[in-house]
């Protein structure tokens, strides 16, 4: 998946650099959801980019909401995917 970004990925780096915030929420109940701007946001969405090191935890391990933010990782590869894609900038 190094190759390049898919669309869901692109959009949730996008969100977060122009300001979108990006939190886990910790239940005991149930496990932790994740949210981006609001809106409740896929799991495995969330794994990809933390395991491809575009997005990273903020401090406050601990508490019962994190927030995440976007890495050096991530801004390069949102860069190169939105100069392959003009019509995301948009």
């Amino acid at each position: 998946m190094t190759a390049g970004l898919t669309g869901p990925q692109a959009r949730v780096l996008g969100a977060l650099r122009d300001g979108a915030a990006l939190i886990m929420h910790t239940r005991t109940e149930r496990g932790a959801f994740y949210t981006l701007g609001g809106r409740r946001l896929s799991v495995t969405l969330l794994k990809d980019l933390e395991r491809l090191r575009y997005v990273s935890r903020s401090a406050g391990a601990g508490r019962t909401a994190v927030a995440y933010e976007l890495t050096p990782g991530g801004s390069a590869a949102l860069a190169q995917w939105e100069s392959g894609n003009p019509a995301s900038r948009g």
